[in-house]
């Protein structure tokens, strides 16, 4: 995967710490967990379901850096989370102090291309909560329409469909 601005690697058991730190974090936690605090079973959980994803459908999560810097901005890619979608959906977090500077739009954006180029997907779905303003915000400039709503943790939850056309 490649972006203007960042280097991006497969999430692998040698970064359950990096990844692990990012599932701990507030910010991150605050939507994409609904708050929840996991432990490191979870992460590497998620990181065993990731690698599997890559082998079945050539997608999973990807951390991703600063170019050229080891400097961690957060994860993206696709993870099948059945509960709000059959099929694998977007995903990504940043860390706080990368936020509003454009790094989530690079980052689902090149997990797109990925997923459509590497990995054939013509559809990409993502749920999002709409309190989560700037990842709704994220998702429709990338192209994402909604489908759906149903009650979240925090309320309406939104699920968003990006089509080949698109």
């Amino acid at each position: 995967m490649i972006s203007d601005r960042l280097d991006y690697r497969r999430v692998s058991p040698a970064d359950l710490e990096a990844f692990h730190q990012l599932i701990i974090d507030d910010h991150v936690r605050r939507y994409l967990l609904n708050g929840d605090l996991y432990g490191r079973e979870w992460s590497e959980e998620r990181i065993r379901d990731s690698q599997a994803l890559f082998d079945r459908c050539g997608v999973g999560i990807w951390l991703a850096q600063l170019k050229g810097s080891t400097e961690l901005v957060g994860f993206c890619g696709l993870l099948e989370i059945p509960s709000v979608h059959p099929e694998p959906q977007l995903i990504y977090a940043i860390f706080e102090r990368f936020t509003g500077k454009g790094y989530a739009t690079e980052m689902a954006r090149a997990a797109i291309d990925h997923a459509r180029i590497e990995a054939g997907f013509c559809e990409i779905v993502a749920g999002v909560d709409e309190v989560n303003a700037a990842s709704v915000r994220v998702l429709e400039k990338l192209g994402f329409e909604r489908v759906s709503v149903t009650q979240g943790a925090f309320g309406n939850m939104f699920l968003l469909r990006l089509t080949a056309l698109a």
